[in-house]
């Protein structure tokens, strides 16, 4: 399969984290933003990749549904009757309703990870442009700088009268920089509560639209589907658990970015305390965090907890003996 453009996305989240954190430094305002675009890092075309794959399930459970179709009409009362050629004709139907089913909850699946693959990306975008307006400013209040201490100390009245206006330009700039991030901030934050409850909303469709596939398997005569399911369950129980010990890692990491508070997630019913972060020592704890994130960034998972954590190659004997779409020995 050909890589999709959406991949490229990948490094545009990247990229505007780097920016946005550079620019943090300057503007610590802009760390709670910062935040959320270290929460954000994703690749929308895998999700695209994904939803493809769907569609060619679909497309071979929709070629067997016709074949089924043909195959029935092919037989003629004249040629089979009787109770043997009932009993044939109900197997094949159970079987075609089963497909059936199976083909409008991949088609399902097919359109909501499209969706979102291209809600991400809008969202990836969106976060690459406010970081690209902070480090304009960032650079911007440096270069004010290096010109205002250039200039301090020469005694020339001209070069005094420019160096006060370079003075309250500083200012002002830092003043409005503080300010623009904080409304970047709430516009993102909006956006990404936005996002969260889309997916929250796409992953309910999808684990109803999976209980009624099952239901409706079962009471057509694949008294097999729900131990596949529970099977499936079981087999992709380590990488939920490796997944929830990486986020666990990354809000908190998260929250000390922000700087407000730590605490108030978990796992299920377990959760951490909450504690408050001192205003006094914000500045100095969410420049951490955001040299930390860098590296997480980089590797694509956080840190800490990547030894257990870090993808592996996808794909073992389990994956390999019921993928639907195997391919062919190398």
């Amino acid at each position: 399969m050909s890589e999709n453009a959406l991949h490229h996305l990948e490094m545009v989240a990247k990229v505007a984290y780097y920016e946005a954190a550079a620019a943090a430094v300057i503007i610590p305002n802009a760390w709670p933003m910062v935040a959320i675009i270290y929460c954000a890092q994703a690749n929308p075309g895998q999700l695209w990749d994904a939803a493809e794959d769907y569609y060619q399930v679909k497309q071979r459970l929709v070629a067997a549904d016709k074949e089924i179709t043909a195959q029935l009409r092919t037989l003629s009362e004249r040629d089979w009757s009787g109770k043997d050629r009932d009993a044939f004709e109900k197997v094949l139907s159970d079987y075609q309703n089963q497909i059936r089913v199976s083909y409008s909850f991949a088609l399902g699946v097919h359109l909501i990870l499209k969706t979102m693959a291209l809600l991400i990306a809008a969202f990836i975008i969106m976060m690459a442009a406010f970081a690209t307006i902070l480090a304009l400013l960032a650079a911007f209040i440096i270069i004010l700088t290096i010109l205002e201490l250039a200039t301090r100390f020469i005694p020339y009245p001209p070069v005094k009268a420019f160096n006060l206006k370079l003075k309250i330009l500083l200012r002002t700039t830092k003043i409005k920089a503080k300010i623009v991030a904080g409304k970047l901030y709430m516009t993102l934050k909006k956006a990404e509560r936005a996002l969260t409850k889309t997916g929250d909303g796409a992953a309910a469709f999808l684990a109803g639209g999976m209980a009624v596939d099952v239901l409706a398997q079962m009471l057509t005569g694949n008294t097999q589907a729900f131990p596949d399911f529970a099977e499936a369950t079981v087999k992709s129980a380590d990488d939920v658990i490796k997944g929830r010990i990486a986020l666990l890692e990354q809000k908190l990491t998260a929250q000390l970015m922000a700087g407000k508070h730590i605490g108030g997630f978990g796992l299920g019913k377990w959760k951490l305390p909450t504690a408050n972060i001192p205003k006094d020592i914000r500045p100095y704890i969410s420049p951490l965090p955001g040299i930390k994130g860098v590296g997480d960034v980089m590797q694509g998972t956080p840190t800490f907890t990547s030894p257990w954590t870090k993808p592996t190659e996808y794909g073992d004997d389990y994956v390999k003996r019921t993928n639907a779409l195997p391919t062919e020995p190398s």
